[in-house]
């Protein structure tokens, strides 16, 4: 099967919404979206799945899904609270780490029934001056939607240490890695970074807690899973697509990176 990709239908793509409105599809099955959501729950129950990693749903929590991300929803009926999405395009994404692609962390912060309410108040804040339709209500809500994020990245829960500062080189390594999965490695970033393999390793390590290649892997293995999850493509096609020089390289590296052959692998993603 094609894994549904869902778009903002807003004109100027910054949407505020119940959680528990009624969507235009089915968010108990496996999505993604081509934009950020930042769901707040007061009430919680149930659990999330963010690029098969299964988060349970408290009460008084935030949780972030990034543009590609699997996701699904499997909450209680009585769990609810409010979303925000919003694109890209809407403000500077380089300035917030949480955005990131790299950043980790699905879960921003748990059971913190004070920070909620204040974020309950600044949504509300924003809806109202969408339904105002006043002169400058477009910059305004990017400003509050920018006020927004920035009090998440001081409150963001990264395995109960403070969100680590980014260097540039950090950031552009990242981006990187994005872009050119399939065709580099650590040496030819370290090139294009002007740094030698030592430094770009000693840059990453401190920076993001583990090595160039480890997060080259990552990033490939997760994509990985997307593609024999979602696309309708042959491991053989998925192996070419990697820039795999055989498929039994490519059942090798997934067989490494997981325990699991490519089979075991989308067997077990698609019961999730």
């Amino acid at each position: 099967m094609n894994i549904p990709i869902h778009n903002l239908k807003t004109s100027y793509n910054i949407n505020i919404a119940p959680i528990s409105h009624s969507n235009g599809y089915d968010f108990n099955t496996i999505h993604k979206h081509n934009y950020f959501e930042i769901l707040f729950f007061e009430k919680g129950g149930g659990y999330q799945l963010i690029d098969f990693n299964k988060i349970p749903i408290e009460d008084y929590s935030c949780y972030i899904v990034k543009p590609n991300q699997v996701h699904l929803v499997k909450r209680v009926v009585e769990a609810d609270g409010l979303l925000i999405q919003f694109s890209g395009e809407m403000l500077f994404t380089n300035t917030f780490s949480l955005l990131k692609s790299y950043s980790k962390p699905s879960v921003v912060y748990e059971k913190n029934q004070k920070l909620t309410q204040d974020f309950f108040i600044l949504l509300k804040r924003i809806l109202d001056i969408q339904k105002s339709k006043s002169k400058y209500f477009k910059e305004k809500s990017i400003h509050l939607l920018s006020l927004l994020l920035y009090s998440l990245e001081e409150n963001i829960k990264v395995q109960n240490t403070e969100v680590t500062v980014l260097t540039e080189k950090i950031t552009e390594f990242t981006d990187l890695v994005d872009e050119f999965i399939t065709k580099k490695s650590v040496n030819e970033y370290a090139d294009l970074l002007n740094l030698s393999s030592k430094k770009l390793t000693q840059v990453i390590k401190k920076g993001l807690s583990t090595t160039p290649l480890k997060h080259i892997h990552d990033v490939l293995i997760l994509n990985i899973k997307r593609d024999l999850a979602f696309k309708e493509l042959s491991h053989k096609e998925i192996a070419f697509n990697y820039n795999f020089d055989s498929p039994s390289n490519f059942s090798a590296f997934v067989k490494k990176q997981t325990g699991l052959n490519p089979s075991e692998l989308q067997k077990e993603l698609l019961n999730q």
